[in-house]
């Protein structure tokens, strides 16, 4: 061999090496566990920037940048974003003492949060197309006399009015009392060529139990994992509203983390649901379980007009704060 090639060719090879083994960093080993795709959280969090530290060995630990602090739990689903609650889509997993996160967390849970997506130059977020929960024939959650259908259109109303006053073009899916089919909500808001799509909802408790409180914010679950409220759902496949799974996270994380911090409410969580007026959004969307209705002192919260303004406003803030992100 050519005395002046064989270095050429050593040298060669190790930069593909260092390539290949940088690429298999980003991507990470994965790991089957119970039919899930897993890769090494440690591995994983040194290539995105992230410093580990163990809170209390072996059950709880914080990875943090200059911007993000995530709380997580061995074994579990349990996770916490800058003190934001928020649900794995599989619980965390260990194989000789390594801590795994499943690829779909890493890609659509994670990610987004450590880095947000951004709009094209000309993507501006203008029309927001609301879509008050329930109505007609369909009276929603019941809290004594009180529908779920009336609140959430009261809310829609004022909330229009404090986006509109905020710069939004704004469209209801209904402006009464009326029934309209889960799948006709977001073909409005693909029809007025909204920007973004938010369903507004109220909780409340069967059997007449009255402790649950608080706020959820639901994004649509991606393809293959399980949603966060499954009830014996199987790990679905991918649908219109999946082509926005980080942008459905960001905007839902935005949204409960203005609910909890500007209305003083119980922290529930950011959850995974496949809502039809989810699954068939052409939009970044989400949906807003704003409070029980069947509890007692956050019930009469929610039927309060001057609560609702507050409530308005939290919403407001939080898509405003979703656009600031995407639009940088």
């Amino acid at each position: 061999m050519n005395n002046g090639f064989a270095p050429a060719l050593l040298a060669a090879s190790l930069a593909l090496s260092a390539m290949n083994s940088s690429a298999a960093a980003l991507r990470g080993d994965v790991v089957r566990v119970h039919g899930t795709d897993y890769v090494g959280l440690a591995d994983w969090s040194r290539v995105k920037g992230l410093k580990w530290r163990w809170l209390k060995r072996d059950e709880s630990f914080q990875l943090t940048n200059a911007t993000v602090r995530l709380q997580l739990l061995a074994a579990s689903r349990e996770a916490r974003v800058n003190g934001l609650q928020l649900w794995l889509l599989f619980p965390l997993a260990s194989r000789n003492g390594e801590i795994l996160i499943s690829r779909l967390d890493a890609d659509y849970t994670l990610r987004p949060l450590l880095a947000p997506p951004r709009n094209g130059p000309d993507k501006k977020i203008k029309t927001v197309c609301l879509d008050p929960g329930h109505g007609g024939k369909d009276s929603g959650n019941r809290a004594a006399s009180k529908q779920e259908k009336d609140f959430t259109l009261r809310l829609a109303f004022e909330l229009r009015d404090q986006l509109r006053k905020a710069g939004f073009q704004v469209y209801l899916t209904r402006s009464g009392d009326t029934f309209v089919e889960l799948s006709d909500r977001p073909a409005m808001a693909r029809s007025r060529k909204a920007d973004l799509f938010v369903s507004l909802h109220f909780n409340a408790t069967d059997g007449g139990r009255d402790e649950a409180k608080g706020a959820e914010v639901y994004a649509l679950t991606p393809a293959g994992a399980p949603s966060t409220n499954a009830r014996g759902e199987g790990n679905g496949g991918w649908v219109t509203g999946n082509k926005f799974n980080a942008n459905n996270l960001l905007l839902a994380c935005e949204i409960q983390k203005s609910l909890v911090r500007q209305l003083d409410v119980e922290d529930r969580g950011v959850r995974r649901a496949r809502f039809a007026v989810l699954r068939d959004a052409a939009m970044p969307a989400t949906l807003i379980e704003a409070g029980f209705m069947s509890h007692p002192k956050e019930g009469k919260k929610i039927f309060d007009a001057a609560y609702r303004r507050e409530m308005a406003r939290a919403i407001v803030n939080g898509i405003t704060g979703y656009k600031r992100i995407v639009e940088r």
